[in-house]
């Protein structure tokens, strides 16, 4: 966006070109996503903006200043995890500047993130995701892809983005797993169950064969256009399927990544385990199952406590 508000202090150019100088050491030191580095920019050019508007010189403000600006977007409506992202933001930007000499006190240091309360999942069980699996038509080229998608999303524990980014080459019955570039640029090895093999092979060599499209010839999932599949169609699939199950659920892909990580806990997997398998960097992010895998742990209960 661009600035149109009085000069302040500070030449507007050459805090943009902070920004940017920031934004693109960001993208090689920190290896951030374009959707992520896209999000700083805009948040720190939106804060640039209200900087302007109160006559405040981006490198010769306080945490006092900072901490109004938070409350200005709480004010406007902003969420927590906005709130969240934009400190993160705001907090990484200054200690690049004061890294680089460009300042020499950090006054974003002492900013703390407000507390955000996790929301647990959707919980689906296996007899719901079992019928979800069921429901789309094997004897149709979208049906039979669908259902590959499907069975990915929940089989292997896959993001959606993740998902879509799988090439034709990368599925052999020899290599009972997937190679998978994650978060963060990551890469983990994802195993495929014998009856997700199957379908995929039996995908491929029938009506994925067909399409031969030379813009996406490589993707595993596509229309039948040979078109690419958007995260938004997969969405739209899902719900599909789950009215035709019955399923009175809000089900998304993220919640068949949900699920896959659940009943692995409930059949006994350990947390490091499905840690690993789902990519998490932190163990922390995978403990939320633990108080959605509520069988595993009555029988964990049951077996070992002298009162279970």
């Amino acid at each position: 966006m661009i600035i149109s508000n009085i000069m302040s202090l500070l030449d507007n150019s050459e805090a943009l070109e902070y920004i940017d100088h920031y934004c693109n050491d960001a993208a090689y030191k920190k290896n951030l996503s374009k959707n992520t580095l896209k999000a700083y920019r805009s948040d720190l050019t939106v804060f640039l903006e209200w900087l302007v508007s109160k006559d405040y010189n981006l490198l010769k403000i306080d945490r006092v200043i900072i901490n109004n600006y938070l409350a200005s977007k709480l004010d406007s409506g902003s969420t927590v995890s906005t709130i969240q992202r934009t400190i993160t933001c705001i907090k990484s930007f200054y200690a690049f500047l004061q890294d680089t000499h460009i300042i020499n006190i950090n006054p974003a240091i002492l900013i703390e993130n407000p507390k955000k309360r996790r929301k647990l999942p959707t919980i689906i069980s296996e007899d719901e995701v079992e019928r979800l699996l069921n429901a789309p038509d094997e004897n149709s080229a979208g049906g039979m892809r669908d259902k590959c998608i499907l069975e990915l999303l929940y089989s292997a524990g896959l993001r959606i983005s993740e998902l879509l980014n799988i090439k034709v080459n990368q599925i052999s019955a020899e290599q009972p797993f997937l190679k998978i570039r994650g978060k963060g640029n990551k890469e983990r090895l994802v195993p495929i169950g014998s009856f997700a093999m199957n379908l995929l092979i039996s995908y491929i060599d029938t009506y994925r064969s067909k399409i031969k499209v030379n813009e996406n010839i490589d993707m595993l999932f596509v229309t039948e256009n040979g078109n690419l599949i958007s995260r938004q169609s997969c969405w739209e699939m899902i719900k599909k399927y789950a009215r035709e199950s019955m399923i009175k659920k809000n089900i998304s892909p993220h919640n068949l990544r949900h699920a896959f990580a659940t009943h692995l806990l409930n059949n006994g997997a350990d947390l490091r385990t499905v840690q690993m398998l789902l990519g998490h960097a932190s163990l922390s992010t995978t403990q939320i199952y633990t108080h959605i895998a509520k069988d595993r742990l009555v029988k964990f209960h049951q077996k070992y406590h002298p009162r279970g």
